[in-house]
């Protein structure tokens, strides 16, 4: 297995997160124990490679386009792969498929969207040029070439969303939907709205993934036993409401909890993990 993280141009950030890429000679049917996508974020997803489904908890498993815009995934999924693989990802913040593609919530189903329908060039351009390539080291530079080209493509979106989402991120998810309303002067039925058709989910669902996240974090610095330990004690979040969330977004309960995380803490030399979700 070859497995890869690099990091995207600063003009990229925040909407870029990180990208990836996966090589495996692995022939057959590679059922992942764990999952690829992290809760909150979209990605991009370029199959170069083999075949991937995805089987969200709650959701009937679909089978990924060559080439998709990926998200909200809002519980955990199990990724199941037909090698030998060849897969890039770029890996974008909640609000960057709107801001790099200028796509909205309406433009999913099923949590993605077939990157090469109704799209410019550029990704069709880039995913034959994926293809193509052969040295590791030179996917990063395409990736940015092409992302940077996509947002030099979009006009000047609404950008307030991106403010709430970010205030969002800073406050950890510990933050009233009143006191969103009065930050940012608007009524609480027009935050939902824009919210939801930019962000793709509600800013109440957003603000506990977050919760959640930050919780997770937390009790990756603690021995398995110590779980119970009061985390992220807030007016907004506190151990039973940890518990609830990880039902919610897991669908068990907490004491099957093990060192989990997003694919960007998984080590680069690590032979038997893709990625965890979070």
């Amino acid at each position: 297995m070859n497995f890869h993280i690099y990091h995207p141009a600063d003009a990229l950030r925040p909407f870029v997160k990180q990208y990836y890429y996966w090589e495996d000679d692995t022939r057959g049917i590679i059922q992942l124990p764990q999952n690829l996508f992290a809760l909150g974020d979209q990605y991009l997803v370029f199959i170069l490679e083999g075949k991937a489904e995805i089987k969200p908890v709650n959701h009937k498993a679909f089978t990924l386009p060559e080439a998709a815009v990926l998200g909200h995934l809002t519980c955990a999924c199990q990724l199941q792969v037909q090698g030998p693989v060849k897969v890039a990802v770029v890996q974008l913040n909640a609000y960057g498929a709107y801001r790099l593609l200028g796509m909205d919530a309406g433009h999913f189903t099923n949590y993605y969207r077939n990157l090469l329908l109704d799209t410019p060039s550029i990704w069709q351009e880039l995913f034959t040029a994926l293809r193509l390539e052969q040295a590791p080291q030179q996917v990063e530079p395409l990736l940015d070439t092409a992302c940077l080209q996509a947002l030099a493509l979009q006009p000047d979106n609404l950008r307030e969303v991106d403010n709430i989402a970010d205030y969002l991120l800073i406050m950890q998810g510990n933050v009233s939907m009143e006191a969103l309303t009065t930050r940012y002067g608007i009524s609480r039925p027009t935050l939902e709205r824009i919210f939801s058709t930019i962000v793709g989910i509600p800013p109440q669902l957003y603000a506990r993934m977050i919760r959640y996240k930050t919780a997770l974090s937390a009790l990756r610095q603690l021995n398995l036993p110590e779980w119970q330990t009061p985390v992220a004690a807030t007016p907004f979040y506190n151990q039973a409401m940890f518990i609830k969330d990880y039902l919610l977004f897991n669908h068990q309960a907490p004491s099957y909890f093990a060192n989990v995380g997003t694919i960007a803490h998984m080590q680069v030399n690590n032979l038997h993990q893709v990625a965890v979700a979070s």
